[in-house]
């Protein structure tokens, strides 16, 4: 019998050696509802003209660009050691995956692989619990990319409650993008429009007393936590302090801090592949330079 494979994940610049990513092809516009408040007025605008259309076909040149950002993201991080692993679409006949939940909201999103789970020490979290309705179909997608490689391994598998069809602000919604993980403790961001105070309650008695669960407030204009606060490695951090209801959890008020500002969107969004390697949005050029001080 062979050996089990090994999977855990204690903080966000351990050295990453898998990893996840999804593809454009597929990917459709979402319908605008209140939710998607953090868009620009123009993006707004654009779903209330396009919603349900592919995204290749309604804007080929953002479709490119998203194409060339997830392939040169793979090529970066292969060149680093770490093995790739990408969704599919959905097979064909499987039309009941395709329809799920496009009467509640148009649009499909599958650039997304990670998004949809989260690794917390050995436990691994199927994140079937979205805000947005129209992201909730490519599950399926990620459960056939990610089951086969939890086989024979030391994890333990759970998947969040399935939010109700009938869309609510306030149902269960947990999300990877607001989650940030550093030993034992775990920062959630809540900005209304993705993880909720239930998604919160449930994680904390998933986790029990061995691990505190810090909820970060996020400004309702706002999306995820990991666009605007990353802990890049041990006591160095980068996040947008006037994205913050409150000040920082008290475990990270004394680590070194890079700001970044609301104008630059996504700033604190990077990826730490080591504790001295991250990979940064080449438009970022102002928070590259500050990492490589």
């Amino acid at each position: 019998m062979s050996e089990k494979k090994i999977i855990g994940s204690w903080n966000e610049w351990g050295k990453l050696r898998e990893a996840a990513l999804g593809y454009v092809d597929d990917l459709a516009e979402p319908e605008y509802i209140p939710a998607l408040i953090w868009l620009s007025e123009e993006g707004k605008k654009a779903l209330r003209d396009k919603p349900g259309q592919l995204t290749r076909e309604a804007f080929p040149e953002i479709a490119r660009r998203i194409s060339h950002t997830l392939d040169t993201l793979g090529r970066v991080l292969q060149d680093h050691g770490v093995m790739i692993h990408r969704t599919r679409p959905i097979p064909d006949g499987f039309d009941e995956e395709r329809a799920y939940l496009k009467d509640v909201q148009r649009g499909n999103y599958t650039i997304g692989g990670a998004d949809f789970f989260r690794v917390l020490g050995t436990r691994v979290l199927l994140l079937n619990s979205f805000h947005l309705p129209f992201r909730r179909s490519n599950v399926w997608s990620v459960r056939r990319m990610l089951e086969p490689i939890l086989e024979n391994s030391n994890a333990t598998y759970f998947a969040t409650p399935p939010p109700s069809p009938h869309y609510t602000r306030d149902d269960l919604y947990l999300e990877n993008g607001d989650i940030m993980i550093d030993g034992h403790n775990v920062y959630v961001g809540m900005s209304g429009n993705a993880t909720s105070p239930k998604g919160v309650a449930w994680l904390k008695q998933l986790l029990g007393n061995e691990y505190r669960v810090h909820t970060i407030r996020l400004k309702p204009d706002l999306f995820h936590l990991d666009w605007l606060l990353t802990l890049n490695r041990p006591g160095l951090l980068t996040y947008c302090p006037e994205a913050l209801i409150d000040p920082l959890p008290e475990p990270l008020t004394k680590w070194d801090k890079i700001e970044t500002g609301p104008d630059e969107v996504a700033g604190a969004n990077n990826l730490s592949i080591d504790e001295n390697t991250i990979v940064v949005a080449e438009h970022h050029t102002r928070v590259a330079e500050a990492y490589a001080k």
